[in-house]
Order: structure tokens, then C-alpha cells, then sequence
């Protein structure tokens, strides 16, 4: 313990490390959250209701309005018929908590190095964001609307043919292109760079294209992701309303930027407590979060992009 300055034993009058560890957790929280803000790709996209729990809570409740009937022609001296609509309810459950973990030696010399403090923030960060985007990916799987690309000349491959087609599904659909998103796995990704009205500089005029971005497509921006590993259910149909194998890994999603909602009733939070006998810091970082993926049978905003037969990419 500290005693009074002035003490007979100056190194007495120094606070301890366990003294001293008060301060840390908010240290390493801002950290934390940085790292889990850069690490989240498919969560970006979703539409955050976290303020809605803010007095607490579990469950956000979110009606689902279905169209009216089709407009009628007026008859005279002929009353309106009055239609009801059968409304639905989708529910946030907030009901998920993760976390990630770490025990550190001699936190006075991670304390005094910024950059060994980073790494160590950096990985918890991202551990507790890929954590999210694992949640978020099983919530879009659930959609049983996919669009099959198993027509391409070339296996596992999204070509302009398939950026046609997914196009005229999302307008179908009543979802304006540029509200929409592509998020892709890698192979998929990489195969937009074969279509050269997208990526090629003298097409785009942006000079950092031919540099591996590509940024939009069909009005779309297109994002990558390693976290697509879910595979369709067996009562998912292509955007033909044909049957799918049950089985098939997808690829990636074509998303309205309605389609998904996500909630955090605590954000990535990190605290740290000191450990005498390993002489240490035991660190955690947590939150609590719920996903949901908004859609009903009145309206498909989210497709899995699938590739019939294939079961890895």
C-alpha cells in the first residue's frame, strides 16, 4: 500500500501496480474499440438499433408493414372494399456475449511501450469483431431466397451475365441498386477483376482500381469478407424459384441495406485485473449483442449467392 509522501521509505510512498491498475481498463478500452470498429465488414452494413436499448432491455420488437392492396378502380355509388393485411413482428435478441481473453506479464513494461500495448489491444479487438461478423453471417444465411451462378462459363466465378441477373433480382424486389451490397469471399472477389467494364482504369477512371480495389459494380458497392462459410438449407430456392441441394457452401450475399439489424447492449468493454501469484494482468474484453436478419414472406432483401455441387471455395 501507499502511505504519505514524506514517509521514512520513499519506495514506500510509490503506488503499487495493483494501485496503478485502476487506470488501464479505460486505456485499453479505447484501444479495443478501435481495433473492433476496423475489424467489422458485413456488421457495418446492418442498421443499429443500440439506442433503443440504452435503458436496458433484451428483445427489440420491429413491425413488419405488408402492402396494401393493389389500387381499384372507383365505381359509382359502389363502397370500398377494405382489406386486411396480415402484419408480422421481427424481433433483435439481444442475448449473445462474447469475449476475448488475455494474461500479460510485467504490465509496468507493456504500459510504457505504446506499440506492445497496440498489439495486444489489436488482437482483442479483432477477436471480439470477427466474433460479431461470425454472428451477423449466420443471421444472413438463414434467407432462403439464393441466386444460383452455376451458368457461368468458368466454375466459381461471377461474371457480367451474373451481375445482370442479380441486378434485375433486387429491382424485382423493389430494392434500388444503390442501396444494396455485394459482400463477397475471396474467390468470388477476385473474380470480378476477369470483367474489365468494371475494373479496367480507361472504364472506371479511378486511378487505384488497377491496385485491387474494386468498388462498385451494377451501383453496388462490393465488400470482402473471410468470414462466408454457412451453406444454404435445403428449403432455399434460386431467384427462379428452383430448388437448391441442400449443402451448397455459399459464396456471399446481395444485401438491402434494410435487411439486417444488430443491437449492442454493451459495447466492447475491456478490464483488467492484476494477479499476484503469476505475477500479472488478467485482461478481458467483452459486449452483448443481438443480429437479426429483417426480412419476412412478404419481401426477400437478402439472396445468398450460391454455386450448385460446390461444397468449398
Amino acid at each position: 500500500m501507499a502511505t504519505t509522501i514524506g514517509s521514512a521509505n520513499p519506495v514506500a510512498s510509490q503506488a503499487s501496480d495493483t494501485e496503478l491498475a485502476v487506470f488501464i481498463p479505460e486505456i485499453w478500452t479505447d484501444a479495443v474499440r478501435a481495433s473492433f470498429k476496423k475489424s467489422l465488414v458485413m456488421a457495418n452494413l446492418a442498421t443499429d438499433y443500440s439506442s433503443l436499448v440504452t435503458g436496458g432491455g433484451d428483445t427489440i420488437h420491429i413491425p413488419s408493414v405488408a402492402d396494401v392492396a393493389d389500387a381499384a378502380v372507383k365505381a359509382p355509388h359502389v363502397p370500398v372494399n377494405y382489406t386486411n393485411a396480415t402484419e408480422d413482428k421481427l424481433s433483435i435478441e439481444i442475448s449473445q456475449h462474447q469475449y476475448a481473453s488475455a494474461m500479460i506479464e510485467d504490465m509496468g513494461a507493456i504500459q510504457s511501450s505504446s506499440d506492445l500495448l497496440s498489439m495486444y489491444a489489436d488482437s482483442i479487438g479483432y477477436k471480439l469483431g470477427l466474433g460479431v461478423e461470425v454472428a451477423v453471417e449466420v443471421a444472413l444465411a438463414l434467407t432462403t431466397e439464393c441466386i444460383n451462378i452455376a451458368g457461368n462459363a468458368v466454375a466459381k466465378t461471377i461474371d457480367a451475365a451474373t451481375l445482370a441477373h442479380m441486378s434485375k433480382v433486387a429491382m424485382t424486389n423493389n430494392c434500388p441498386l444503390n442501396e444494396c451490397a455485394l459482400i463477397l469471399n475471396p474467390t468470388l472477389y477476385s473474380s470480378l477483376f476477369r470483367i474489365d467494364d468494371f475494373i479496367h482504369v480507361s472504364k472506371t477512371g479511378a486511378v487505384d482500381v488497377p491496385n485491387g480495389l474494386v468498388g462498385q459494380v451494377m451501383g453496388m458497392p462490393v465488400y470482402l469478407s473471410n468470414n462466408i462459410t454457412s451453406t444454404n438449407h435445403n428449403d432455399a430456392v434460386d431467384s427462379a424459384d428452383g430448388a437448391l441441394t441442400d449443402g451448397n457452401v455459399l459464396g456471399g450475399f446481395l444485401l438491402h441495406n434494410s435487411a439486417l439489424g444488430i443491437a449492442y447492449s454493451k459495447a466492447p468493454n475491456v478490464q483488467s485485473q492484476y494477479d499476484m501469484d503469476y505475477i500479472s494482468h488478467k485482461v478481458v474484453g467483452d459486449n452483448i449483442f443481438g443480429v437479426k436478419l429483417l426480412q419476412d414472406a412478404s419481401q426477400t432483401k437478402c439472396w445468398g449467392i450460391v454455386e450448385e455441387a460446390t461444397t468449398s471455395w
